[in-house]
């Protein structure tokens, strides 16, 4: 009996060291790329939305960024479709976004370890005010 109350603790300890050299040894960091022209970014991007005020849910968009200077985001939400459209243009290694219904936002590119290497986060405002964070991975 006290034998196996050791296999136990014993076995109980290997998955323990296991786990976390699993946990150290992968690197999250991410850093920020500047953005310096529109055919670096252009293309179709996908990923989550996160509005305030939408108790706490997330919401699947695919976004797509056109050379000319136009983007389209689409969602089919639980409560309807978002479809909103408007501007970028790269100011300062970053991507300025205007809405047509007059939200707003900055685009940050990051690259970071993995599949895929590059991530599109973007902070705005909403036409109605409430803010919200985007992060997109592109869509091969």
């Amino acid at each position: 009996m006290r034998a196996d109350k050791s296999r136990i603790c014993a076995l109980g300890l290997v998955i323990a060291l296991g786990l976390a050299g699993c946990a150290g040894s992968g690197s999250t960091t991410t850093a920020p790329v500047a953005i310096t022209d529109l055919a670096s970014v252009a293309g179709k991007w996908v990923g989550l939305l996160e509005i305030a005020g939408s108790r706490d849910r997330e919401d699947y968009v695919e976004v797509t960024i056109a050379g000319d200077g136009t983007y389209r985001a689409a969602s089919a939400r639980t409560i309807g479709v978002m479809d909103a459209r408007g501007t970028v243009k790269v100011a300062d290694g970053r991507l300025l976004i205007q809405g047509e219904s007059g939200g707003k936002g900055t685009a940050t590119l990051y690259t970071q370890p993995g599949q895929p290497p590059r991530l599109l986060q973007v902070n705005g405002t909403a036409g109605d005010g409430r803010p919200y964070i985007v992060r997109l991975r592109p869509q091969s």
